[in-house]
């Protein structure tokens, strides 16, 4: 779908109606960037305001557009049983052999094509996925991008959006080929979904105590858990945005019960690097940090300045001119206790920006 063609921060009322969502808080920063954008996919029972809303917060947070691809609900009891549908639509292909499956859709496209002409496999996919409007919209949206939209797209998806992605994203697979949507990124939210396709760079991120995220009983490193923290026996998508700065943390932390048994201090100052220059979502990072890892928040702080004055000095210099608080809260971070060589150095680069 054209850009041209989507509405700018607009309450959708259809099921699969996609638009596009500027926060217009952040759009006026010199830190939002307006080439850059990613997608969103509710949950059930979200109405078309939750979804809008959610969209702008994910708008603010990640300091981009969001394509939002509208879930609606349709009640309680509808909303599950589509969920329970969705759930084994493609499970085949995504639990089981791919390659079989990939050889099955081929073999009933040739079919079909013989019967139709002109019939293309982008088309006949999009058939078989048409009973969910959201799951055929979200299909079409990503395949007729080109190979390098897809390339860096990333998907944010809650609850049963997430089954949503994983059929579209499996059906894109089928029609286009594996590496249609090798390495893509998906960020999981109180997800129900337990398959997905192969070849995805996904992370699962969920509440110990979200019901909801329990029926996707996969273990492994690309789960992040936040729990045991007061109030936060919640599933809706605002209360995960809230605790993006714990997720991001917990990405790289081992532990459990707030007691942290190791940090990869350099894999999260290095991932930190990648956010660009969001002083807002970084600084509550590095507070969270400096409140719940203290011991870890220096070593964080000196490896993440290094990498940002050696590789990213211009958005350093950026962040510094967009919120000179955020530089603050950095040399804080390394001037606090004995402060080693390195940190001096990174200190005296810090003051000078």
């Amino acid at each position: 779908m054209a850009l041209s063609s989507m509405k700018k921060n607009n309450k959708p009322t259809e099921d699969g109606e996609i638009n596009r969502y500027v926060n217009e808080e952040a759009s006026g920063m010199a830190w939002f960037d307006h080439r850059r954008e990613v997608v969103f996919v509710n949950g059930m029972a979200n109405s078309g305001e939750n979804h809008m809303d959610s969209a702008l917060a994910l708008s603010l947070l990640q300091g981009c557009p969001v394509i939002g691809v509208y879930n609606k609900k349709d009640g309680f009891w509808s909303d599950l049983g589509q969920c329970l549908l969705d759930k084994g639509v493609l499970v085949g292909a995504q639990a089981g052999s791919f390659s079989a499956w990939s050889a099955a859709f081929n073999a009933a496209y040739a079919a079909a094509a013989q019967l139709k002409s002109g019939l293309s496999k982008i088309d006949f996919m999009e058939g078989l996925v048409a009973s969910n409007k959201a799951t055929a919209s979200l299909y079409r949206y990503i395949a007729e991008m080109s190979v390098q939209e897809r390339s860096k797209l990333k998907i944010f998806c809650h609850s049963q959006g997430n089954l949503i992605t994983s059929n579209a994203l499996t059906a894109v697979a089928l029609a286009l080929g594996e590496d249609a949507i090798k390495n893509m990124e998906v960020n999981s939210f109180g997800s129900p979904c337990r398959y997905w396709p192969p070849g995805l760079d996904r992370t699962n991120n969920a509440f110990t105590f979200d019901p909801v995220s329990w029926l996707d009983y996969n273990i492994g490193f690309s789960s992040v858990k936040v729990g045991f923290t007061p109030g936060l026996i919640s599933h809706g998508f605002d209360i995960y945005m809230n605790q993006d700065a714990e997720f991001v943390v917990n990405r790289f932390r081992w532990g459990s019960f707030r007691m942290t048994a190791s940090m990869d201090e350099k894999g999260l100052a290095t991932y930190l690097t990648k956010m660009g220059n969001n002083p807002r979502r970084l600084k509550k990072i590095f507070e969270w940090l400096d409140k719940h890892h203290n011991s870890d928040a220096d070593d964080v702080a000196v490896i993440y300045s290094k990498l940002m004055r050696t590789k990213h000095a211009a958005t350093m210099k950026s962040l510094a001119n967009a919120d000179k608080s955020f530089i603050t809260l950095l040399i804080k971070c390394m001037d606090e206790g004995w402060t080693a060589s390195d940190e001096k150095k990174e200190i005296e680069y810090l003051k000078s920006l």
